[in-house]
C-alpha cells in the first residue's frame, strides 16, 4: 500500500531490532496522546474507526539452515502451516493455533505428526528463547481484528525458528 487509512505515507517500521523494542504501531490518536512518531499503521475495515495495528509483519531472515536446526533438537516439535493468532497487549500474552506439528527424535523428523497445535507463551520469554533463526522466509496473507470485528488484510510470516514454546 501506498499509505494508510488515514492518509500517512506508508513505510517500514522495525519494531524489533536484536531483541531491543526500537518503535511501537501507532495510529493518528497513539502518535499524538503518547508523544510518538507517526507510523503508517492507521488502518479501518470500511469507514469504521481507525486502529493502530499491523500492516506486514513479519520476522528477518537469520543465517541459520532448516537441516542444522531440526539436527539440533533432541527432543521437539516442528511446527508448520500457521492458521491463526491472538495477542494480548497489556499482558504481553500470545496465542497461536498451527495445522500440524511433526515430532523430531535425535535430530531427525519422525512420522508421527499432530494436528491443530496450539502455541502459547510470554512474548519476552518467547522471543528470549529463540536460539537459531533460519536462512529462509515465507510470507503470507491473513487478516487482522479487533475484537469480533473491524477485520484488514494484512500479511505476516518470517524464517524458520528453533525455540522453547508450550505447546497444547
Amino acid at each position: 500500500f501506498f499509505f494508510d487509512d488515514e492518509g500517512q505515507p506508508a513505510s517500514q517500521t522495525k519494531v524489533l531490532d536484536k531483541g531491543v523494542l526500537v518503535s511501537g504501531l501507532t495510529d493518528l490518536n497513539a502518535a499524538m496522546r503518547l508523544k510518538l512518531p507517526r507510523t503508517a499503521n492507521g488502518r479501518r475495515e470500511g469507514t469504521g474507526k481507525a486502529y493502530a495495528r499491523m500492516t506486514n509483519t513479519y520476522f528477518g531472515a537469520g543465517s541459520d539452515k532448516l537441516e542444522d536446526m531440526i539436527a539440533s533438537i533432541e527432543h521437539g516439535i516442528y511446527l508448520g502451516d500457521f492458521e491463526s493468532g491472538m495477542e494480548d497487549p497489556k499482558g504481553w500474552g500470545v496465542q497461536c493455533v498451527l495445522r500440524w506439528g511433526r515430532a523430531i527424535e535425535d535430530g531427525k523428523l519422525t512420522d508421527q505428526y499432530f494436528t491443530q497445535v496450539g502455541l502459547t507463551g510470554y512474548v519476552p520469554d518467547l522471543l528470549g528463547s529463540i536460539s537459531m533463526t533460519a536462512d529462509d522466509i515465507r510470507l503470507s496473507g491473513g487478516t487482522c481484528g479487533k475484537g469480533y470485528k473491524e477485520w484488514v488484510r494484512v500479511g505476516d510470516g518470517g524464517p524458520h525458528m528453533k525455540m522453547k514454546a508450550r505447546l497444547g
